[in-house]
């Protein structure tokens, strides 16, 4: 299981949900040599399942479907491992009749954290190639930790980042019906207007005291644009460091719209 440990290193320094769960579907697909499949995750209160990522399946990743339907239907159904030795006979499929995989075999893991079901992993054999056994399911679900690992860390970071805005949202409020002198406001509101509607973003997570690999995962850009966009707000306010920085700011931060997309 050399592959899995490499996965486990490489994705140490990845946050972002999107592109840990495709080198992990990318990872399993090519140990099981396969070619296709697809992460969803799970709510069972709405009834539903969203298509994370998709690995040439062409199935919608990104759309939410009914619980019941497809693989992912299944292993909810089962509460562990299933295969299929066709995908046609898998229940409410999604794989058109006219794709090479209606007649593949498939086979589909659960997610699990702390003991409940949070999605399915899902991958296609070939087409006409052997049925997939225990086996298999033991080696994707290796991968499948990895998988709910990112999804729940991913939560988690959003979750912080949100209270941690809320917090300043209701602290910059008490904050502003305190007096500072007009010379001083005036100044750093000169400042601030000068700054883009990113770094703005930026400048707020900044405050917060977040590192660039998260803020880097909130607003889905790259920690090294994070970076560049931090030393430009450097220039711009004529601050020597973060803390600096955030001296300047805080107090004077208006109108955040919320956690960016």
């Amino acid at each position: 299981m050399t592959l899995v440990s490499t996965l486990a290193e490489e994705l140490a320094g990845e946050f972002r949900l999107q592109p840990l769960l495709e080198k992990i579907l990318t990872s399993a697909v090519r140990l099981l040599e396969c070619h296709s499949g697809s992460i969803c995750t799970i709510d069972e209160t709405a009834g539903t399942y969203r298509k994370e990522v998709d690995l040439d399946v062409h199935c919608q990743a990104g759309q939410v479907f009914q619980l019941e339907e497809g693989v992912t239907g299944a292993v909810n159904r089962a509460g562990g491992f299933v295969t299929f030795d066709r995908y046609r006979d898998v229940p409410k499929g999604h794989v058109a009749p006219d794709d090479e995989r209606f007649n593949s075999p498939v086979i589909g893991v659960p997610l699990r954290h702390n003991g409940s079901l949070i999605g399915a992993f899902v991958v296609f054999g070939m087409p006409g190639g052997r049925s997939f056994t225990a086996t298999d399911a033991d080696v994707l679900a290796r991968f499948a930790t990895h998988a709910s690992i990112a999804i729940v860390n991913s939560r988690l970071y959003s979750a912080a980042l949100d209270r941690a805005v809320a917090a300043e949202l209701d602290r910059g409020s008490s904050l502003r019906t305190t007096t500072v002198s007009a010379r001083e406001d005036t100044t750093s509101r000169t400042m601030l207007k000068h700054l883009t509607a990113r770094e703005t973003q930026v400048l707020h997570l900044v405050i917060q005291g977040f590192p660039d690999k998260i803020i880097a995962l909130n607003l889905g850009i790259s920690a090294k644009t994070v970076e560049k966009h931090v030393g430009t707000i450097l220039r711009k306010t004529g601050a020597l460091n973060r803390t600096m920085l955030a001296g300047q700011s805080e107090n004077r931060m208006v109108g955040y719209g919320g956690n960016p997309v």
